[in-house]
């Protein structure tokens, strides 16, 4: 059996182009499994937000908010994720940096797999789905929580220097790679590699993983009402584009599929921004 393909995320928990790239990351990990090896880097996409606060007070006379809000909503109908922008305008008074939330990654990370991956993709729902101050340790410390993280250990990293030394390592690969802007992507096998910069659609990831590797095969979700209702039993939380995207379909017919099962009593919606946040009715977490 040949080795992985490995695939490394450079990203950062505010960044919501990379908020877009779930749908992607969610077919990788269902649809590819361990034919992909999936790394994420923590790349700290503001330390200082001040001079970019300036810069968008200028746009907007002053109103520097107007200018953010009408970034995020265009940002979130090109991606087509779900967010809730008008809320998440409303938390960010004391926001000054993006690290913060950078370094709380690498504490989780420090936990191994999965909880690296898990509390990210926390972070970002606690974000972009609920407008929390993500920037803010308690927040932080009350998704580590609510992920099942061992919380004394979360806190005892962040404290101790250890989380932020593990993003400053991470930095400087990125400093190393000539990685300036999020999310990235290095995709290789051997001497076979590309690397893709900004967001793309779920689509377009997957060509490029094929031009690295033209044998790479993944399994076949069936666009099925059973289908979907194993997937919202994987993780709680599911937007429209992420079901499309791991069954391999428009996200038009992956909303009747959820649609037929909320009609029958399966589902939940919740209406995001201009997008549908689906969870199971009752949510009962199916063993990986």
């Amino acid at each position: 059996m040949s080795a992985p393909l490995h695939v490394v995320w450079y990203t950062d928990p505010h960044n919501i182009w990379c908020w877009g790239c779930e749908p992607t990351i969610r077919r990788l990990e269902i649809v590819y499994g361990d034919a992909v090896e999936l790394e994420i880097r923590q790349g700290g996409l503001f330390e200082d937000f001040g001079p970019m606060r300036e810069q968008w007070a200028r746009m907007s006379g002053g109103r520097w908010t107007d200018s953010v809000l009408a970034f995020f909503e265009a940002v979130s109908t090109q991606h087509r994720m779900p967010m809730d922008s008008k809320r998440m305008i409303k938390g960010v008074d004391d926001f000054n940096s993006t690290w913060p939330a950078c370094i709380a990654a690498k504490a989780a990370s420090l936990q191994g797999a999965p909880a690296d991956r898990q509390y990210l993709r926390a972070l970002r729902e606690a974000w972009c789905l609920d407008a929390r101050p993500i920037h803010r340790v308690e927040v932080q410390t009350d998704v580590a929580r609510e992920t099942g993280l061992d919380v004394d250990a979360f806190s005892k990293a962040l404290e101790d220097g250890s989380a932020e030394q593990a993003f400053q390592r991470d930095r400087e690969e990125c400093e190393r790679l000539e990685v300036r802007g999020f999310p990235t992507f290095t995709i290789g096998r051997g001497e076979a590699s590309a690397r893709l910069n900004g967001w793309q659609p779920w689509e377009v990831f997957e060509d490029v993983l094929r031009q690295v590797d033209p044998d790479l095969q993944g399994k076949v979700v069936k666009p099925t009402e059973q289908s979907v209702v194993q997937l919202l039993g994987r993780s709680k939380h599911w937007a429209t584009r992420e079901i499309a995207a791991v069954l391999g379909v428009t996200d038009d017919d992956a909303e009747l599929l959820l649609e037929e099962l909320e009609g029958n009593g399966k589902l939940n919606r919740r209406v995001v921004g201009d997008g549908l946040v689906w969870e199971r009715v009752p949510y009962l977490p199916v063993p990986p």
